[in-house]
């Protein structure tokens, strides 16, 4: 008798266990972006250390946008953050076909995170 509640608790315990995944922490996110950048659009060391740092503070910032309460207060935080996000990538990918390429990614991105996750921001 023993043998069957413990198994059926440990059984109980991983399933819940398996459903609360932690989301993948801002870094994560952060350098799967940029190795998608050096892969595709082979930037410059020097715009991958800017390119890092913008999207590491973003990916911080929509981390926080998450928090508040109120879901239309929350989307409004998150489309500021992307567009400012998008507006420095522009700067730095000074070559106008690099970030149509990019802002393709992002917005194909941003279509498919919106239909399949509401929650934090996720890479792909």
């Amino acid at each position: 008798m023993k043998l069957i509640s413990t198994t059926v608790f440990l059984f109980l315990f991983w399933s819940f266990a398996s459903v609360a995944q932690p989301a993948f922490s801002p870094e994560v996110r952060s350098e799967r972006d940029l190795q998608w950048m050096k892969d595709s659009l082979h930037i410059t060391p020097a715009q991958a250390e800017k390119l890092n740092h913008i999207n590491l503070n973003f990916e911080r910032n929509m981390d926080k946008a998450n928090d508040p309460p109120n879901n239309r207060l929350k989307e409004k935080k998150q489309k500021q953050l992307m567009r400012k996000k998008d507006a420095d990538i522009k700067v730095i990918l000074n070559n106008e076909r690099l970030y149509q390429t990019y802002y393709r990614r992002e917005k194909e991105k941003r279509r498919i995170q919106a239909i399949k996750y509401t929650g934090p921001h996720q890479p792909l």
